[in-house]
C-alpha cells in the first residue's frame, strides 16, 4: 500500500478513538480575544455541516486560512495551541476531503506544532500526539504490535495530566485488537499503581479484560444514619469487611434472610470469632428512609446500614458491583477484587462464609496489626525502654539527634500525676503482643483509656502536660472506631482534637489531632483530597517530620490513593528508617507480608495465587531502606555475644523465634553455606526468652543438635530489636513447634539486607536469605565488570559457577556436583560475554531463561528475571550475529 492511501487509515483510526476535544483554558489579557477563538471554532463546526463536498472544502479552507492568519498574528501567545487545534481539526477534514500531498503535508506541520504543546494543552495535543506516532510507526513498517508498543512514549509522556487515563485506555484498545498481551498486562499494572480508583478505568478494565481479575479500591461516599456519611475506604480500613448490596425487589428479601441465618449461625460459633476481622456492611438500593436498617434489625442483624443514592443509576454500582443481591469483600487495606459475573446462583451463604473467614487477609492478627496502625498507636508507643513522662514517644518522635536535640519536659505540680499517665498509658498493649491479644479485650483496653482520659482533663484542665493524655484519648478513640466500625467513636476523636488544637502543644506533638483533623476534613466527597494531604504534610513549609510522613502516608491509604501513599511511604523510609521512636512504623512499611497484600484483591481462587505470593514473599531483592544494626546476645551460661562480629566480613543469618522449639528452622540453610567457596556467613537462632534452662533441656534432648549456636535475647519480647524488626509471634493457641520465626539477614558492616516478620515467614516457602545472598554475590560481578575489572569479575563469576567441579578426596560415593543457581549462573554467562567466549556465553544464557521461564509458567506471570533473562540471551545473540558476519 503506498504511503499516502495509509494517510486516510490512519486518520479513521484516531477519529474512532478519540471524540473531538473541547477548547480548554482561559486566555490571557495579551493572548488572543476569547470571542475570536469561539467565532473560529463555531465556523469550523458550520463548514463541517455543509451539504455538498465541494461547500464543505471550501469552507473548511477559509477556516484554515483564517486560522493561520491568527497564530501568525499571535506567534508567541500561549493560546495560539487552542487556535492550532482547531486548524488541526479543520486539516483533518480537509484531508478526509482530499488527501493530497499538500494537504497532508500541511496537516502533519500542523501536528508537529501542536504536539509541542505545554501540559496545560495535554488534551488539545493529544490526537495530534497520536497520529504522528502512528504515522511514524507505519512509515517505518512495523508490525501490529510495534504500531502498538509506540504508544508506550505517550503513556509515560501524559502522566500527570487531564488525559492520562484516556491514553491508557487508548493504548490497552489498540494492545488488546493487535494482541499485544505484553502491553496490555503493562498496562494494567500502569493503572493499578497510578489511578487504581479511577471508576472509568474500572469499568473499562471490567468492559474489555474478559474473566481477568484485577483489585482496586473501592471508594465510595454513603449515607449512614441522620446527618452521618461513611466513607469507603476510610472508615472500614484495616477489617475484613463484606458489601452486602441488596433491594426489596428481585428476591433480594429472601436473600437477606437467607444471608442473615447464615451469619448468625457462624457468629455463634465461639471457634470463629469473626469480631474484630471480618464484618459486614449493608448497602440499600431502594432509597429507604432508613436505608433499610430496620429491616435487618429485624433479623437481628447489627450491621451498618448505608444508602446508595440513586441505587442501580450510582456510578459506584456500575463500577463496583453491576447486580444485586451481591456481597463484595473488601480487604482490610480497601481493595476490592474486580472480576466479570452476572449472576448469583448456587451462592450457598454456608459454604461462601466458611470459606471467606479462613482466607488470609481474615486472619485475626493480620487484621489487628493494621488496626493498631491505622489508629496511629504507633505515636504513643515507646520502642526503647519503658514510657518516659518527662520525654513522651510525641516528643522522641520529632527531636533527637544532633540536628534537633530532644528536650525534655518540666514536671511540676501542676503536672497531670505520675501515676495517672502511666495508668493510661498502660492501656495501650506494646507490640506483638497488641495483635495477638483478644478483641474484648483490646475493645476493653480502649474504653479504660478513654475513661482514664476523660476523667484526667476533667480534673487537670490547665496541666501543661495535659496534650499527653488528650493524644492517647484520641487514639483510643480511634481505635475503638477502627475496632468496632461505629462513626460515633470517630466523631468524639474530631472533637478532642479540636480541644487539643486549642491548647499550647510542643513543637511536633500535635500530628494526631491534626491526622484526626485531615480525616474529617477527607470525608468531604468535594474536596481535593490530595491537596489535603500535602497541606497536612507540609503544613509549615519545613521538611515533614517522621510522624507527619508516616500518617500521611496512612491518610492516602485513608483515600485509596496508592501513587501518594507510595510517594510518602519512599520520603519517610529515605529520611527516618533509622529513628528509633518510629521503628515500628517502619517495619511495617517493610513488612513484605504487608508489601504484598496491601494493593492485592481479597481473592485466591486457582493455584497460582499461592504461588505468586510465593514468588514474591521469596524474591532475592534486599530490603528498599538503608537500616544498621548491632544487637548483643546472650549465651546460655550468661556471657555477652555481639553481631555481626567485628573484623570477621561475614553475613549473619538469625532467626528469632518464641521458644527453642522452633530453634532447627535455619537448619535447611546448612547445605547452602557449606557449597560457598567462601565462610562468610554465620547462622544463629536467638530465642525470645530468658529462660536458659528450658532453652537448655530441649537442646540437649535433641537427637542431631544444631550445627549453629542458640543464643538468648535478653529481656525477650521488651527488647528494642523486637520492635526494629517488627517481629511477628504466634499466641497460645499454636503448638510450640509449629510456632513461626522471624529472619534477619545482617550484611558484614551491620546494615540490615533483609527482615522477614512472623506473618511473613508463616507463608514463605523459600530459602530467601540464600537468594538475597546470591543476588549480591551476581551484583559484586556486575560492578567489577562497569569498572572494567574482568579479572575480578571472572574471578567471582567462576568461584560460584566453575566450570567442572571435581569431587574432594574425601568425598563420599554420593557425592553431587552443585547445583549452580541462577545468579550465579547468570553472572558467568556475562562474563563470558565481557571476555568474547561467546558461545559460553550463550549457551549459559539459554540455561538462565529456560530456568527462569519454568518459574514464571509455574505462576503463569512474567517477572522482573524473565524480562532480564530474555535481555541477556538476545544481548548475546545480537553480539553473535555480529562477529560471524
Amino acid at each position: 500500500m503506498k504511503k499516502s492511501n495509509l494517510f486516510v487509515p490512519l486518520l479513521l483510526l484516531v477519529a474512532s478513538i478519540l471524540r473531538p476535544l473541547l477548547l480548554l483554558g482561559q486566555n490571557s489579557a495579551e493572548g488572543i480575544p476569547d470571542a475570536q477563538i469561539e467565532q473560529l471554532e463555531a465556523k469550523r463546526v458550520d463548514a463541517g455541516k455543509a451539504v455538498s463536498a465541494a461547500r464543505k472544502k471550501l469552507a473548511v479552507r477559509r477556516v484554515i486560512r483564517e486560522a493561520e492568519a491568527l497564530i501568525k498574528k499571535h506567534a508567541t501567545s500561549p493560546d495560539r495551541y487552542e487556535v492550532l487545534g482547531i486548524l488541526f481539526r479543520s486539516q483533518q477534514i480537509l484531508v478526509a476531503l482530499d488527501n493530497s500531498s499538500t494537504n497532508r503535508k500541511a496537516f502533519l506541520s500542523t501536528c508537529a506544532k501542536l504536539a509541542s504543546a505545554p501540559n496545560e494543552y495535554a488534551a488539545l495535543r493529544l490526537d495530534a500526539d497520536l497520529l504522528l506516532t502512528q504515522a511514524e510507526s507505519a512509515r517505518k513498517g512495523g508490525d501490529s504490535h510495534a504500531r502498538s508498543d509506540a504508544l508506550r512514549p505517550l503513556v509515560d509522556r501524559y502522566r500527570d495530566t487531564e488525559v492520562e487515563a484516556k491514553v491508557i485506555r487508548i493504548a490497552m484498545i489498540m494492545g488488546l485488537e493487535f494482541g499485544n498481551n505484553r502491553l496490555v498486562n503493562d498496562l494494567r499494572k500502569v493503572i493499578a499503581e497510578r489511578m487504581p480508583g479511577n471508576l472509568d478505568l474500572i469499568n473499562f478494565q471490567r468492559d474489555k479484560l474478559a474473566g481477568q481479575v484485577f483489585g482496586a479500591p473501592f471508594i465510595g461516599n454513603f449515607k449512614w444514619g441522620k446527618g452521618n456519611t461513611a466513607k469507603f475506604p476510610m472508615d472500614f480500613l484495616g477489617t475484613t469487611t463484606a458489601v452486602y448490596f441488596w433491594s426489596q425487589t428481585d428476591g433480594g428479601l429472601d436473600d437477606l434472610k437467607e444471608l442473615a441465618e447464615a451469619w448468625k449461625n457462624k457468629i455463634s460459633d465461639s471457634e470463629v470469632a469473626a469480631a474484630g476481622r471480618f464484618r459486614f456492611v449493608s448497602v440499600n438500593l431502594d432509597d429507604l428512609p432508613d436505608a433499610g436498617e430496620s429491616i435487618l434489625r429485624g433479623h437481628g442483624l447489627d450491621w451498618p446500614a448505608l444508602r446508595m443514592e440513586g441505587g442501580k443509576g450510582n456510578p459506584i454500582y456500575k463500577a463496583y458491583c453491576r447486580f444485586h443481591p451481591r456481597v463484595l469483600r473488601i480487604s482490610p487495606t480497601g481493595y476490592a477484587a474486580m472480576y466479570l459475573t452476572s449472576s448469583r446462583a448456587g451462592r450457598g451463604y454456608e459454604r461462601n462464609l466458611q470459606s471467606w473467614l479462613a482466607r488470609q487477609w481474615t486472619k485475626a492478627d493480620y487484621n489487628s496489626q493494621l488496626q493498631s496502625i491505622f489508629a496511629g498507636e504507633f505515636l504513643i508507643m515507646p520502642t526503647e525502654g519503658s514510657f518516659d513522662l518527662v520525654a513522651p514517644p510525641e516528643l522522641k518522635a520529632v527531636f533527637g539527634g544532633e540536628s534537633a536535640p530532644l528536650k525534655k519536659l518540666n514536671r511540676t505540680e501542676s503536672s497531670v500525676p505520675d501515676e495517672k499517665l502511666n495508668e493510661i498509658q498502660a492501656c495501650f498493649i506494646p507490640p506483638p503482643l497488641r495483635y495477638i491479644t483478644p478483641y474484648d479485650e483490646v475493645v476493653e483496653n480502649y474504653q479504660k483509656a478513654d475513661s482514664l482520659c476523660r476523667k484526667a482533663i476533667s480534673t487537670y484542665p490547665s496541666a501543661p502536660d495535659l496534650w499527653i493524655v488528650r493524644n492517647r484519648r484520641i487514639v483510643a478513640l480511634l481505635g475503638l472506631w477502627k475496632l468496632k466500625g461505629e462513626y460515633r467513636y470517630f466523631a468524639s476523636a474530631v472533637e478532642e482534637a479540636k480541644a487539643t488544637m486549642k491548647t499550647e502543644l510542643p513543637l511536633g506533638t500535635d500530628v494526631i489531632a491534626r491526622l484526626c483533623l485531615t480525616r474529617h476534613s477527607l470525608r468531604n466527597a468535594e474536596v481535593d483530597s490530595e491537596s489535603v494531604i500535602r497541606g497536612f504534610a507540609e503544613s509549615d513549609g519545613e521538611q515533614a517530620s517522621a510522624p507527619e510522613l508516616a500518617a500521611a502516608s496512612l491518610l492516602a491509604l485513608d483515600v485509596g490513593e496508592r501513587k501518594l501513599h507510595e510517594e510518602y511511604r519512599r520520603a519517610y523510609l529515605d529520611a527516618y528508617a533509622e529513628h528509633p521512636s518510629m521503628w515500628t512504623a517502619t517495619a511495617f512499611f517493610l513488612d513484605r507480608y504487608h508489601r504484598y497484600w496491601m494493593y492485592h484483591p481479597p481473592f485466591v481462587a486457582g493455584w497460582t495465587y499461592g504461588r505468586r505470593q510465593g514468588h514474591f514473599l521469596g524474591i532475592g531483592e534486599p530490603e528498599d531502606a538503608n537500616r544498621t544494626l548491632n544487637i548483643e546476645l546472650k549465651t546460655l551460661d550468661g556471657d555477652t555475644v555481639r553481631f555481626p562480629k567485628e573484623g570477621e566480613e561475614k553475613w549473619t543469618i538469625v532467626s528469632f523465634v518464641s521458644t527453642a522449639e522452633q530453634s532447627n528452622y535455619l537448619a535447611r540453610y546448612g547445605k547452602f553455606i557449606s557449597e560457598r567457596p567462601v565462610d562468610n556467613v554465620n547462622l544463629l537462632c536467638a530465642v525470645l526468652d530468658e529462660d536458659a534452662n528450658a532453652t537448655r533441656k530441649f537442646l540437649e534432648s535433641q537427637k542431631s543438635p544444631n550445627p549453629f549456636p542458640t543464643l538468648l535475647v535478653p529481656g525477650g519480647l521488651s527488647h528494642s530489636v523486637v520492635k526494629k524488626m517488627g517481629i511477628i509471634v504466634d499466641g497460645e493457641d499454636v503448638e510450640r513447634n509449629r510456632r513461626t520465626s522471624n529472619l534477619l539477614l545482617l550484611r558484614p558492616d551491620s546494615s540490615i539486607a533483609l527482615t522477614l516478620s512472623g506473618s511473613t515467614m508463616r507463608y514463605n516457602k523459600a530459602n530467601v536469605m540464600q537468594n538475597v545472598i546470591e543476588r549480591h554475590d551476581e551484583k559484586m560481578v556486575d560492578e567489577a565488570l562497569v569498572r572494567y575489572d574482568i579479572e575480578e569479575a571472572k574471578r567471582l563469576a567462576f568461584a560460584h559457577a566453575p566450570v567442572e567441579q571435581v569431587p574432594p578426596p574425601d568425598a563420599p560415593r554420593s557425592w553431587k556436583p552443585k547445583k549452580i543457581s541462577i545468579p550465579h549462573l547468570r553472572s558467568r554467562a556475562k562474563v563470558y560475554l565481557a571476555i568474547g567466549e561467546l558461545e559460553s556465553a550463550a549457551y549459559d544464557a539459554e540455561e538462565v531463561y529456560l530456568a527462569v521461564n519454568q518459574k514464571a509458567g509455574y505462576i503463569s506471570m512474567r517477572t522482573d528475571e524473565l524480562e532480564e533473562a530474555e535481555a541477556l540471551r538476545e544481548t548475546i545473540r545480537r553480539k553473535k550475529s555480529d562477529s560471524d558476519r
